[in-house]
């Protein structure tokens, strides 16, 4: 089975989660995903994204990570840096019900500023080698 793996670094503003879903989509395509599925992940990106933008503080960027091996899709989301900018805090205990609807594992870390990091993981029994 082919391994598929994305890394991503981006400045923290919602007009670049975008380009986040495209490249997460990529992966979840090449892992074999289903249409459906595929559509999951992108709404999990940006549920993800969203929430390390709802820091006390405004990160200065955002990093994803997307791996296929093992038959599982895993996914990282990392805040990094803290800007000037006040954020709009997200409530963790919904943050996880709405991902934990598309994403069937899902472990959110925080700091004194909110939720830093999303890791979350899904079957992705696909071939894998749909290149």
């Amino acid at each position: 089975m082919a391994r598929h793996e994305m890394h991503l670094t981006i400045p923290a503003t919602a007009e670049n989660v975008l380009t986040m879903r495209m490249a997460v989509s990529g992966v979840g395509m090449l892992s074999g995903l289903d249409v459906a599925l595929i559509g999951d992940l992108r709404t999990a990106t940006n549920e993800c994204c969203d929430c390390l933008l709802g820091r006390v503080r405004m990160p200065e960027r955002l990093e994803g990570e997307a791996v296929h091996a093992d038959g599982r899709l895993k996914l990282i989301f990392t805040a990094h840096g803290t800007s000037d900018t006040p954020g709009q805090p997200v409530d963790r205990d919904i943050a996880y019900g709405i991902l934990s609807t598309m994403m069937p594992q899902v472990e959110l870390m925080e700091d004194e500023l909110g939720i830093v990091q999303i890791i979350c993981s899904m079957p992705a029994g696909g071939d894998g080698d749909n290149e």
